[in-house]
């Protein structure tokens, strides 16, 4: 079964892999900076330099870079750190859920840095 939607893209910038990516003027991906980041369209499946082709995972499960204490039961739905880490953390009032970090037996909270499984839907809804 295949859980993803993969669409690739040319790197406007220093990617990090399992960064969340949004596009630029130009039509290239770039670090995602903020939670209210409308442009967001996925999570980087690889780092990559700026002028690279980057797989880009535009919707389903892909891995992401928790950007802070995360659990799951309470706070799952995610959006962009504020700053170019490309990393995920809960969302606040005025912000962009993009995806939302899909627990395990094993992971059911996560910690700044940690690898998380999400489900990336993209910036539909602003929360309230």
């Amino acid at each position: 079964m295949n859980n993803q939607t993969i669409q690739t893209f040319v790197a406007s910038g220093a990617i990090t892999e399992f960064a969340l990516v949004s596009l630029d003027t130009a039509g290239k991906v770039k670090i995602t900076e903020n939670g209210t980041e409308k442009a967001c369209v996925g999570i980087a499946q690889r780092a990559a330099a700026a002028g690279e082709a980057v797989e880009v995972v535009t919707a389903g499960l892909s891995r992401a870079i928790a950007g802070g204490n995360i659990t799951a039961s309470t706070d799952p739905r995610l959006k962009s750190v504020t700053g170019t880490t490309g990393k995920v953390e809960t969302v606040a009032s005025g912000d962009f859920a993009v995806c939302r970090m899909i627990p395990n037996i094993n992971q059911t909270t996560a910690a700044d840095n940690d690898q998380i499984l999400v489900m990336f839907v993209g910036p539909v809804v602003v929360e309230a």
